[in-house]
């Protein structure tokens, strides 16, 4: 067993991530206080939709489970 991490992707909350990331970039222009509220919410956007788990995977078979770390 070889501890790794598997990457699991959601498309409906990266296209929000999307969404997101576009609203941040709208408010950045908007006001001053738009410019804060927009950086927030576009490095909130960029870790939406992606999940690293932590797993140990079997090297010669392929089987993974969650590790407990």
């Amino acid at each position: 067993m070889e501890k790794t991490k598997k990457v699991e992707k959601n498309l409906g909350l990266q296209l929000f991530g999307v969404l997101m990331c576009l609203v941040g970039f709208g408010l950045l222009f908007l006001v001053p206080v738009g410019t804060v509220a927009g950086v927030i919410l576009i490095i909130a956007a960029s870790q939406v939709g992606y999940k690293k788990v932590k797993i140990w995977k079997c090297e010669h078979c392929g089987y993974f489970f969650e590790r407990a770390d």
